[in-house]
């Protein structure tokens, strides 16, 4: 299991800035790819993942997530899951880190931490797969995330399954990764499932 971070890589500490500025960097031009898709292109991009992932999911529950900044928006999954009764979970944030509380359709949602929509009275469970929000991925299964962390220091310890979620757009040939990244085993876009790594 990677430390959280490790000083211990072959990279010298003096190298931890450039690459943070980098990351800043592909942050801003990948969220903007996909903050300019048009409105149509993101409703069919969400229709083709709900469909991809649909057909792979068991009884749950998945942690999802409330959509924002162009995202892919997970609320036709989360709606064909509640018709199906698969247990559905969205990201709480608090000063202690991240977990996951229920959702389902009579409960309210709330902004919680960085303006995010998190259940207004949650309960907390534990999800069997982690959908993981995408700023950027490559082929590896490096990925970029928001830059808070979060979602590293959960799926740290290996004891869940998770696969990214991304518009196509947001494929990068190359990314950088430091050893407390979690890679992705997988991707799901608008093209469907896709192993990422060696393989």
């Amino acid at each position: 299991m990677a430390s959280w971070p490790s000083t211990s890589r072959a990279a010298t500490l003096a190298d931890v800035p450039a690459k943070s500025g980098r990351k800043t960097q592909l942050r801003a031009c990948y969220r903007h790819r996909r903050q300019v898709l048009p409105p149509h292109r993101q409703r069919a991009h969400a229709a083709a993942v709900a469909v991809a992932l649909f057909a792979r999911l068991g009884p749950g529950p998945i942690a999802a997530y409330a959509a924002a900044d162009g995202e892919v928006d997970l609320a036709p999954l989360i709606g064909h899951c509640w018709q199906r009764g698969i247990a559905v979970a969205l990201p709480v944030i608090d000063a202690a880190g991240m977990g996951f509380a229920s959702y389902g359709p009579d409960d309210a949602l709330r902004r919680g931490r960085y303006g995010l929509l998190e259940p207004a009275q949650p309960v907390t469970v534990a999800p069997v797969l982690v959908l993981t929000p995408v700023v950027a991925f490559d082929a590896a299964g490096h990925r970029l995330g928001r830059g808070g962390g979060y979602y590293d220091r959960y799926l740290a310890a290996g004891t869940v399954d998770h696969v990214g979620i991304a518009h196509e757009c947001q494929r990068a040939s190359c990314l950088p990764s430091d050893d407390w990244d979690v890679p992705l085993p997988a991707v799901v876009t608008e093209r469907g499932w896709q192993r990422l790594g060696r393989p």
